[in-house]
C-alpha cells in the first residue's frame, strides 16, 4: 500500500472525513499526522529485521567526529574501514573521553581510531572549533540546530582517510508523498492503519479506545517479535577466530 491507500483506509474506518479534503482524492487535511504517530509507535513497539541498519560516513585524515541523520533511534556498534582493514571501536563515556583529550585539536597526535563516544550535539558551540573539549568538527551553527541529527566522537583523530560504519536501530522512512511506501505499508499495512486509529484515540483522550487498540496491536506484533528472535538464534554456531 502507498501512503494514499493507508490514509484512505484509515479515514474510512475511523469516519474522520474531516482529516481529508474530500472523499474523491483523499488529499490530506490532517490524517498524515496520525499516520506518522502510528508509525513511530510501531517502530518502538515491534522488533523486526528492518529496524536494524548501517550508516556509512567518511572520516577524513585529521578529523574526529561524524554526524548523520537517517532517523537513528540508537547507536549500537561502530566500525572503521581503512584501506587495509576493518575493525570495531570501543565505546567510552563522553565525559571520560573529554577528560582524556583536553588539548587543542591541532596539538593532538593523529593515530588509528580506537574509541568512540556518542556526542551531545546541542552542547556544540561554533566559538570553540579548535578545542577537543567541545568537539566541534562539521558545519554546525548555533542558529541551525537540527534535532534529527546524531553524532559520534572518534579518537584519536584519524591518521588517514577512513569509512565509519555505524550500526544501530533506525525508524522506518517517513511517509510524505502519496506514493511513498516503507516497511509497514508494504509488509503490514493493516498494522499501520491500526496504529493510526490508536493515535487518533490518544488525541481524543478516549481511554477505552486506546486500551482496545493497544491490546489488538500487541496481539498482532507479538508474533513479529517471536519471528525476529527465532531468526536471530536459529542455526547460530560459535565462530572460531
Amino acid at each position: 500500500m502507498t501512503l494514499l491507500a493507508v490514509r484512505t483506509k484509515a479515514v474510512d474506518l475511523s469516519g474522520r472525513y474531516d482529516l481529508v479534503v474530500n472523499t474523491t482524492s483523499y488529499v490530506d487535511a490532517g490524517m498524515n499526522f496520525f499516520i506518522t504517530a502510528g508509525q513511530k509507535y510501531l517502530d518502538k513497539l515491534a522488533q523486526v529485521p528492518e529496524n536494524t541498519a548501517q550508516v556509512f560516513e567518511a572520516l577524513a585524515s585529521g578529523e574526529y567526529s561524524v554526524t548523520f541523520q537517517n532517523s537513528c533511534r540508537s547507536i549500537d556498534r561502530v566500525f572503521v574501514n581503512s584501506s587495509s582493514e576493518r575493525y570495531e571501536l570501543e565505546k567510552v563515556n563522553l565525559s571520560d573521553l573529554k577528560n582524556a583529550y583536553t588539548e587543542l585539536a591541532s596539538a593532538t597526535t593523529t593515530d588509528a581510531p580506537a574509541f568512540y563516544a556518542i556526542a551531545n550535539l546541542r552542547a556544540l558551540e561554533t566559538t570553540a572549533k579548535t578545542s577537543l573539549v567541545t568537539f566541534i568538527n562539521l558545519t554546525w551553527t548555533e542558529t541551525d540546530e537540527k534535532y534529527d541529527y546524531r553524532g559520534i566522537i572518534i579518537v584519536p583523530p584519524a591518521d588517514e582517510d577512513y569509512v565509519v560504519e555505524i550500526s544501530g536501530k533506525f525508524r522506518q522512512n517517513d511517509l510524505s508523498s502519496d506514493t511513498d511506501e516503507n516497511y509497514w505499508t508494504t509488509e503490514y499495512p493493516h498494522l499501520l492503519v491500526m496504529a493510526t486509529l490508536r493515535a487518533i484515540e490518544v488525541f481524543n483522550r478516549n481511554t477505552e479506545g486506546i486500551k482496545d487498540w493497544t491490546a489488538a496491536i500487541a496481539m498482532e506484533t507479538s508474533q513479529l517479535d517471536l519471528d525476529a528472535a527465532e531468526e536471530e538464534s536459529n542455526g547460530v554456531t560459535q565462530m572460531v577466530g
